[in-house]
């Protein structure tokens, strides 16, 4: 009895080892197939994003170049020195100069010396030549166009001064300062005489030196230049 179960036991653990070797590979091959499953169903890791470079800001030339103008406008000028103040002694004389120079051109008129086409008087043509005779020139007929007047009458003229009583004359094509040659040089060279004259009569009584006059370009010289 006892040899019998013996063998019994010997062929059944045979089959039962052999059985296991068959499971073992069966089941190491389905681990196999599950664990790519297991793999792919879990979710896929972010790239990592590529790293920014840094961003320049883009140039606001239009900006750059309102703050420079702005700058430049800021930066300290180059200033004047101030003017000195009129003293009280000069002005006392400017003011009574003027009142006689209101005074010739009242005794002027009332001479019968004054013909103007402006408004007041051309008072350097008073004090030059003792009379302002521009009216003559502009009403006579056989005067020629564009009338020749003093530089004072012609700056009048433009500047809003002429006499409503000549209302018909076109300042803009008709007036025009004399030419050199047709008296104006003489007109000046008058003006430089008396008032270098007069000022002379003042230093002396003064007792001062009198001034060196001014070196003058003659007229060729400036027209080169």
């Amino acid at each position: 009895m006892v040899r019998r179960i013996v063998p019994l036991i010997a062929s059944s653990g045979l089959l039962l080892s052999l059985g296991l070797v068959q499971i073992h590979p069966a089941s190491a091959q389905d681990a196999k197939k599950d664990a790519p499953k297991a793999e792919a169903s879990k979710p896929a890791a972010p790239a990592p994003a590529p790293a920014k470079a840094e961003e320049k800001k883009p140039a606001e030339p239009a900006k750059e170049k309102a703050d420079d103008k702005a700058k430049k406008e800021e930066a300290p000028k180059a200033t004047e020195a101030p003017l000195p103040p009129i003293p009280k002694e000069v002005q006392d004389k400017i003011d009574a100069a003027r009142r006689a120079v209101a005074e010739a051109i009242v005794a002027a008129q009332d001479a019968g010396l004054v013909e103007t086409t402006i408004d007041p008087p051309p008072i350097l043509d008073i004090l030059v030549t003792g009379r302002a005779t521009d009216a003559r020139t502009i009403k006579n007929p056989a005067s020629k166009k564009p009338f020749a007047v003093s530089p004072e009458v012609f700056a009048a003229w433009f500047t809003g001064y002429g006499s409503q009583a000549f209302e018909s004359v076109d300042f803009v094509k008709e007036i025009r300062i004399m030419q050199p040659s047709a008296g104006l040089k003489s007109y000046f060279d008058q003006r430089a005489m008396i008032l270098r004259h007069e000022i002379e009569e003042v230093r002396k009584a003064k007792g001062q030196p009198a001034a060196k006059p001014a070196e003058t370009k003659k007229p060729d010289e400036a027209k080169k230049k």
